[in-house]
């Protein structure tokens, strides 16, 4: 035992059961890639395929930028990302400086940094090689903060990814 001083009676669950509940009367979860599995009724062949959260890279684009109280004329990166959840499918365009926004405040609320974002840096943002591995470390930060049930419940993720509201309902309510 970790804590001998701690007792049961002490412990404070991590998730609540409604994070679990989405909205089916068969038993389901969240497995660890993102999807939601039917705990019971597998032998159904007409089920639908598991839906399952998937970022993948769907570009960048370079937008002028002033930097320095607007007396210096630069360039940022915006990262474009294709979310996919069962049938439904959005794009969205962040820039590094949100991922870092969206990173403090899960850091803050829920104390479960997903894998690193990489450093900042402050020269050679234009560089293609270090925009292409920007782009694979955020995207593998997207794809694990939406596997993980506590964050896919919060407002934070869901605002920053764009969630379509009738994809909100699924994972909050399963409608």
């Amino acid at each position: 035992m970790r804590n001998p001083d701690l007792r049961k009676e002490d412990a404070k669950p991590q998730f609540r059961d409604e994070d679990f509940d989405f909205g089916s009367k068969k038993k389901q979860m969240l497995g660890s890639q993102g999807q939601i599995i039917e705990l019971e009724g597998q032998d159904d062949a007409k089920s639908e395929p598991p839906k399952q959260f998937k970022a993948q890279i769907a570009g960048t684009e370079q937008k002028p930028g002033k930097w320095m109280m607007d007396m210096l004329s630069t360039e940022y990166t915006v990262y474009k990302f294709t979310i996919g959840f069962g049938k439904h499918k959005w794009e969205i365009s962040k820039r590094f400086s949100d991922f870092d926004k969206l990173d403090n405040r899960l850091n803050d609320k829920f104390g479960l940094p997903p894998v690193g974002l990489p450093p900042k840096k402050w020269f050679g943002l234009a560089d293609p090689e270090l925009i292409l591995e920007r782009h694979k470390i955020l995207l593998t930060y997207i794809n694990d903060c939406l596997k993980r049930p506590v964050l896919l419940h919060s407002r934070e993720l869901q605002q920053f990814v764009d969630m379509p509201p009738e994809v909100v309902d699924i994972v909050t309510k399963g409608k």
